[in-house]
């Protein structure tokens, strides 16, 4: 096996998926075009890439597309493209990354078609996670190569591809380009494993890409996703799988960096946005946890999303103790609120921090063979890797489906739910009580279910809804009692309450202090 492969497949699929699902199906991704055999049934398509035992896991798993009141799908028409990173232009239109062919392809919602860009500089056989997508002002897209260490411009005009190494430091044995974010007229570039920031013009010739490195504080492996504030100031994550790291801001006027550990329990804190107040949003993909970080307090915040619906892990093994979603990427809408992408609960969610309210859509397509289902159907994930959000609009590709999605956000939610408090507090050994005011918006064919999750142990805080489930048809009042251990840790928690109603989730944060 090639260097590169080995090392896109050691740490490409291992760690930047952080062991998402089950992890039998991922030894197969990276090998190339099987051999020739008279055995293996050939399509003459990118299927190809995969022996066919394979193709079902990251091929697609169905041929059609699903739809809900909130998403729609739309299927690539070139097999097994597997889209990953995505954005739209001023027009609206979509374009994406295709991991499986190196190229890139377009989508046009006004007459939903597709225009895919043949590469002709790409190797057949060859696949790569080409993770960072950027539409610069002047029309043209970059894009990210992780396996083969480079960044790609194509240009919309003349339809045609360059490339430019991706370059490595003195120290470093290897390079592994991840996101694209814009920086003034420049462009930002994580080194997943090479320790560095990069930034370069798209003023770009020769075949080295000319860049500025900023060089991560510490000694850790990784450096994940960054972005500027209103400051100029430039921050990023640098982190070890499970063993913490910090959240970094570095002043590119003084080239001073700061530099604030991470909470216990972030362990691979992947995407990161800013607030229009400054506020840094990071998203723990180890875990169910996103996190608020107050550069004027310097304080941390942790916020735990509900559990995942059963239908994407599926459990029919029963090994699956403590279900996670493992929130992703992240990104700001215009009106100030927190987009991240949950890759093992198949599902995008919005939190707004002005509300504390926190909304998640369930992505209708399921791949089976990425979550312990057996032989259950409607089960499993789509691996939705990436997102892009546009005015009302989200969209979003389905890895190992096919699929471009998208997610109206103009469509109105089936209920409302509203807490009798937004705080309170509990002394050791105390119980309290929250009422929840749930308020159907249309008339609902199904149960709705009541979920809670907290950031504080278990052993320290107790959250029990009267009413597991509930028939909704009309305004009705859940109680939610909260009891502090008797040797609880003192401190301050936040804990969440939903209400699920089939394809969407809809939650209230409060704030508990335990004294």
């Amino acid at each position: 096996m090639k260097k590169n492969t080995k090392k896109i497949l050691a740490v490409g699929f291992m760690l930047v998926f952080i062991i998402s699902t089950v992890t039998v199906v991922g030894a197969g991704y990276f090998h190339g075009n099987p051999a020739p055999d008279t055995q293996v049934a050939l399509t003459g398509t990118p299927m190809d890439n995969y022996p066919p035992d394979k193709r079902t896991t990251f091929c697609q798993s169905q041929n059609n597309t699903e739809s809900t009141k909130y998403i729609t799908e739309f299927k690539i028409p070139t097999l097994c493209t597997q889209p990953l990173a995505v954005t739209t232009d001023p027009s609206g239109n979509v374009w994406f990354t295709e991991t499986n062919t190196g190229n890139i392809a377009e989508f046009i919602p006004a007459t939903n078609s597709f225009h895919e860009f043949d590469n002709p500089l790409w190797q057949k056989g060859e696949k790569s996670m080409l993770w960072g997508i950027y539409y610069a002002p002047d029309g043209n897209i970059w894009f990210s190569d992780s396996q083969h260490s480079l960044i790609w411009e194509f240009n919309t005009q003349l339809k045609n591809y360059s490339s430019f190494i991706f370059p490595k430091t003195s120290t470093q044995s290897e390079s592994f380009p991840q996101m694209l974010k814009p920086d003034g007229s420049d462009v930002m570039v994580n080194d997943f494993t090479g320790r560095k920031v990069a930034l370069f013009s798209t003023d770009q010739s020769g075949t080295d890409l000319k860049t500025t490195n900023i060089m991560s504080p510490g000694n850790y492996n990784f450096t994940s996703d960054m972005a500027v504030d209103s400051a100029n100031k430039i921050w990023y994550t640098v982190w070890n799988y499970q063993l913490g790291g910090l959240l970094v801001s570095y002043d590119p006027q003084t080239s001073q960096f700061s530099n604030y550990t991470l909470p216990s329990g972030i362990l691979a804190p992947n995407g990161l946005a800013i607030g229009q107040n400054g506020k840094i949003w990071l998203t723990d993909t180890a875990s169910s946890m996103f996190v608020g970080f107050d550069p004027q307090s310097q304080q941390f915040t942790k916020y735990m999303t509900p559990v995942p619906q059963v239908s994407t892990y599926g459990n029919v093994s029963g090994l699956i103790k403590t279900p996670i979603t493992r929130p992703y990427w992240s990104q700001m809408d215009d009106q100030g609120r927190l987009w991240f992408n949950e890759q093992v609960a198949n599902s995008l969610a919005v939190f707004d921090p002005a509300k504390e309210s926190l909304v998640e859509y369930l992505v209708p397509t399921k791949n089976p063979n990425w979550s312990d289902c057996g032989n259950q159907t409607d089960c499993g994930v789509a691996q939705v890797l990436d997102f892009t959000v546009s005015h009302n609009k989200v969209w979003f590709p389905e890895w190992v489906e096919n699929n471009i999605g998208v997610l109206d956000t103009t469509v109105p939610l089936p209920l409302a739910l509203n807490t009798s408090a937004s705080s309170i507090t509990l002394h050791r050994g105390q119980n309290g009580t929250v009422n929840v005011t749930l308020s159907p918006s249309e008339q609902l064919t199904g149960p709705v279910e009541i979920l809670t999750q907290q950031t504080a142990s278990t052993q320290d805080l107790t959250v029990t809804p009267a009413d597991k489930t509930i028939t909704l048809d009309k305004q009705k009042i859940v109680s939610v009692n909260l009891s502090a251990d008797n040797f609880a840790l003192s401190g301050t928690y936040k804990v969440v309450i939903g209400a699920r109603y089939q394809d969407v989730t809809i939650s209230q944060f409060i704030t508990v202090t335990i004294q």
